[in-house]
């Protein structure tokens, strides 16, 4: 199969369209088969949030070995590792967490705009549920 056609009178080369047609359908269907779609669900694949800055912010490294996560959205939604919790029910969920793995370290991550009496509900959960090594996130300040 050849690209370049050779009109009979003029000698100048001509492309085939039907060729360029084949290869531009055989890109979109492999950008369209290779793109990752998203579920839709009510719960966020992400919660975008502002952290507080800090002058004495450390660099977390990536291990997760025995690590839970608690993120607190801008309006005051809590998450446990990516699940949404009813702050009520966050103790019993952490006590649950605990047993599983008695070395427990509690990774805390809130917006800067969150009430602070979800805050204290938060650490006090964390205290009950005997968890009492606590890493808050924050934003390391550029002064």
């Amino acid at each position: 199969m050849r690209i370049f056609e050779m009109s009979p009178k003029h000698r100048t080369p001509s492309i085939r369209m039907i060729n360029l047609v084949d290869i531009l359908l055989n890109l979109l269907i492999f950008f369209i088969a290779s793109t990752t779609f998203r579920v839709m669900t009510n719960e966020p694949t992400a919660v975008k949030l502002s952290l507080p800055e800090a002058k004495t912010a450390e660099d977390v490294g990536k291990e997760q070995s025995n690590h839970i996560r608690i993120t607190v959205a801008p309006d005051d939604t809590v998450y446990l590792n990516k699940e949404r919790v009813p702050i009520g029910g966050l103790e019993k969920a952490l006590r649950d967490a605990k047993v599983r793995n008695p070395n427990l370290l509690l990774e805390f991550s809130a917006d800067k705009s969150v009430n602070y009496g979800t805050v204290v509900a938060i650490v006090d959960a964390a205290r009950a549920a005997g968890i009492r090594d606590i890493t808050a996130f924050t934003k390391k300040s550029v002064q």
